[in-house]
């Protein structure tokens, strides 16, 4: 990814999937700088580089990067002046804030969320970015549960019409997932307007899946282990839920 790409300084668009032969820094790119607008690069383990060397690119509004396991960088670093027209995004798990990237504590999330929502409330950003993020606890953090079968716990970014929250789910193979209580980053809307309206109905679709599964209900994180395993005693699921732990297949939504 370094020759190929010199010369073509009116090249809009890069897209490369699943090439293992792809090689170079990521920030060769910036010869394309005032031109690119979309950039995918997806299955390339030879490429590497900090996914900011992109963050001045003034037309670029879509960067996808996905499973580049040499790509790093941190979110943290997307200022208010960077990737000025960016409404496109997924980062690899090596990155800081990246989709599916691993913390290593459950307190670590509120850093972490802090962080998304900072750069959300940005003027120039599109409302859906980080909204199709999930990150990981992962298996090597000490908050992780010594179960038979573990199954790993995620968070993310959730929107109730026009308000924005986020929630803890542990996630399942073939059943619908356990969520968490919203941890609300927004105020409520104003009773009576119209955004109150949206975010009601909103509010009720979101909440479904902890009426029909509520092992979590009541709680906005993880618990230790000790209250985990005393709400797995006294849990009881509905049938519904049996029969989609016993014909995993068709169950899943």
């Amino acid at each position: 990814m370094g020759s190929e790409c010199v010369g073509r300084d009116a090249l809009k668009e890069l897209h490369v999937k699943s090439s293992k032969s792809l090689t170079g820094n990521i920030s060769n790119l910036r010869v394309l700088k005032d031109t690119l607008e979309r950039v995918t690069l997806q299955f390339c383990p030879k490429v590497e580089g900090n996914f900011m060397d992109l963050a001045d690119f003034p037309q670029l509004n879509s960067l996808i990067l996905r499973r580049l396991d040499s790509v790093t960088g941190d979110i943290r670093g997307m200022g208010a002046i960077t990737f000025p027209k960016l409404e496109n995004l997924i980062l690899p798990e090596n990155v800081y804030g990246g989709q599916e990237y691993m913390i290593m504590r459950i307190s670590e999330a509120t850093d972490l969320i802090a962080t998304i929502y900072s750069i959300k409330k940005q003027p120039h950003r599109h409302s859906s970015l980080f909204e199709d993020f999930n990150w990981y606890l992962s298996e090597s953090s000490p908050d992780w549960y010594q179960e038979e079968f573990g199954y790993p716990f995620s968070c993310c970014i959730v929107r109730a019409g026009s308000r924005l929250g986020w929630r803890w789910e542990r996630k399942f193979e073939y059943t619908p997932d356990y969520h968490f209580e919203v941890n609300w980053l927004d105020p409520l809307p104003a009773k009576g307007s119209s955004e109150y309206q949206s975010y009601t109905e909103a509010l009720q679709d979101m909440q479904s899946c902890m009426y029909r599964f509520p092992f979590f209900r009541g709680y906005h994180q993880p618990p230790t282990e000790a209250v985990f395993n005393r709400l797995s005693r006294q849990y009881r699921p509905s049938r519904e839920e049996m029969e989609m732990w016993e014909n995993p297949s068709s169950s899943h939504e």
